[in-house]
């Protein structure tokens, strides 16, 4: 089995000469004058004559019977014909709208056949992936709408995409994506059994039962806090008959002092006015 780039390098020189035929073929339906197979091997034997030294060193022609016989080689040399000899010029590529775009597209094309065909290692068929792929956007630039399609382009496209690849200079491909774990299955639905019967009549039973002793003896839990705001609630009131009683018994010992306190301001005063003279009696 070949090596990759040899095998991309003959599949671009095949994309080259389809391409080629293409154009040729498409400017030859819409020129002026006879348009079948034979009118192109006529015109190529006149201009043989015209110019051997043009047309010289190519295969012979008289034995193609049909378009997809020709290569690049001898679409590129009609479609290129500078025919400054021309007994009845025919300018194929000047009768289009973007005569300049046309013409880099055909030399585009030749250019990358001869490198593909000339292939002997992966640099060379390298270079000619890279040189397909700049020759599918010239097409594009000269003959998108009319050669060519979107979708005959896209193709193209598609390929030099892949002979990039396939001889190094496109990368590899990424990796596919893992494969993703299947979704959990919706778990199955809970099925309630409800009693019936003597089973539902049992069980309403022991509710009334069950609500009836709760609302006869209330429960220790509901009895200590009902204990324990009772005695919040007299705590306060034995708090002020404490306080009268220490009251009333300081009540002596408080006048007591009142009275010492006032008896020794009299004398004090009695005193301060008799040394001021005052009072001569002290």
């Amino acid at each position: 089995m070949p090596e990759a780039y040899l095998q991309a390098a003959f599949e671009i020189k095949a994309s080259c000469d389809e391409i080629s035929r293409r154009i040729l073929r498409w400017h030859w339906d819409a020129k002026p004058g006879p348009h079948s197979f034979d009118s192109l091997l006529e015109h190529i034997a006149r201009r043989q004559e015209e110019s051997p030294t043009y047309y010289g060193h190519m295969p012979d022609v008289s034995r193609k019977t049909s378009w997809q016989q020709l290569d690049t080689t001898l679409c590129m040399r009609v479609l290129l014909d500078p025919e400054s000899d021309a007994a009845q010029p025919l300018d194929l590529l000047g009768s289009t709208a973007h005569p300049g775009a046309a013409r880099r597209a055909c030399n585009a094309v030749r250019t990358a056949r001869n490198e593909a065909a000339h292939a002997s290692d992966r640099a060379a068929g390298g270079q000619a992936a890279i040189l397909f792929d700049e020759a599918v956007e010239c097409i594009e630039d000269a003959y998108a709408g009319t050669a060519f399609s979107e979708k005959e382009l896209a193709k193209y496209y598609q390929l030099s995409r892949d002979y990039l690849r396939r001889c190094g200079v496109g990368g590899r491909e990424p990796a596919p994506p893992p494969d993703q774990p299947p979704a959990p299955e919706d778990p199955a639905p809970e099925v309630r059994v409800y009693p019936t019967g003597e089973a539902r009549q049992k069980a309403a039973a022991a509710r009334q039962k069950g609500s009836r002793s709760a609302a006869g003896t209330p429960s220790r839990e509901s009895a200590a806090p009902a204990r324990s705001r009772a005695a919040r609630k007299a705590a306060p009131a034995r708090e002020p008959a404490r306080r009268s009683r220490t009251s009333r018994e300081e009540e002596p010992g408080s006048r007591a002092a009142v009275v010492l306190a006032l008896a020794a301001l009299v004398i004090g005063l009695a005193v301060r006015a008799a040394r001021m003279g005052v009072l001569p009696f002290l």
